[in-house]
C-alpha cells in the first residue's frame, strides 16, 4: 500500500468501523480503555456502540533524549514500564527519560481523571483502543499495565498498525482486532483525511459525555 494511502476520513469514521469488528468479540461486561487523547475518539464510538464503560489509560512514551521522535518505550500509571530499546543511552540516562515521562504522565492524567474516577478494570475485560501503532511501546504498556490490575481478559483494538508492531503487541495480548496491518505504516497522521489533534478538555468532554449516555 503507498505511504500516502489515506484509509479514513477521521477517526470517528475509524471507530465505527473498529466497532462493528469488535462486536462479536466483546463480552458484556467489557471496558474500553483509549491510550492516547486522539485515540479517545476512536474509542468513544467503540464505547457508544458495545455500551461500555469509557475510560482513558494515560500512557506516555520514553522519548529519546533531544530527538522527541525517537520513542525507546512507554509508561503506564503506577509501575507499568516497557522499554524495547535503550539505544546508547546509560542506565542513569534511560532513568532520566523514563522519570520525565511519568511526571507527563502525572500531570496528563491529574486534568484527565480530576471529576471522573478511573475505571476498576480487575476481574473485567479490557479493551485498549488508540489511533494507530507505530511501535506497539504505548500498547504493550498498557496491555502490561492491564495484567497488574488483574483485567480477566485483554483486547487490543486499533484501526491500523505496522506490521512488525502488530506482531510484538499480539504476543502480549489476548485478541489484537485491526483491519489494517501495513508492512509501510508511515506516519499515523497520514492514513487520516482529518487529524485534528485532541486536548486535555476535549478528553474530558468525550468522557463525560460517554459517562452519561450510560445512565440514559
Amino acid at each position: 500500500m503507498p505511504a500516502e494511502t489515506v484509509l479514513y476520513s477521521d477517526r470517528r469514521e475509524a471507530g465505527i468501523e473498529l466497532a462493528d469488528l469488535v462486536a462479536s468479540e466483546a463480552e458484556t461486561d467489557t471496558v474500553v480503555l483509549a491510550l492516547s487523547h486522539g485515540g479517545i475518539e476512536v474509542a468513544s464510538e467503540v464505547a457508544h456502540a458495545l455500551k461500555a464503560p469509557l475510560d482513558m489509560l494515560v500512557v506516555r512514551k520514553i522519548r529519546y533524549p533531544g530527538i522527541p521522535r525517537r520513542v525507546l518505550g512507554a509508561v503506564a500509571p503506577g509501575y507499568a514500564i516497557y522499554v524495547h530499546t535503550r539505544a546508547d543511552l546509560s542506565s542513569h540516562e534511560l532513568y532520566v527519560a523514563a522519570s520525565k515521562a511519568r511526571e507527563e504522565l502525572a500531570h496528563v492524567d491529574g486534568r484527565i481523571h480530576r471529576r471522573l474516577e478511573p475505571v476498576d478494570v480487575a476481574g473485567r475485560e479490557v479493551m485498549l483502543v488508540d489511533d494507530g501503532i507505530t511501535t506497539g511501546a504505548r500498547m504493550i504498556t498498557a496491555a502490561r499495565w492491564a495484567r497488574t490490575q488483574r483485567a480477566r481478559r485483554i483486547v487490543a483494538a486499533v484501526p491500523l498498525a505496522s506490521a512488525d508492531a502488530a506482531e510484538d503487541v499480539r504476543a502480549e495480548v489476548d485478541l489484537l482486532v485491526c483491519p489494517h496491518e501495513l508492512l509501510s505504516l508511515g506516519a499515523i497522521p497520514i492514513r487520516y483525511a482529518a487529524f485534528d489533534p485532541v486536548d486535555d478538555d476535549q478528553a474530558v468532554a468525550i468522557l463525560e459525555r460517554s459517562a452519561v449516555a450510560l445512565t440514559v
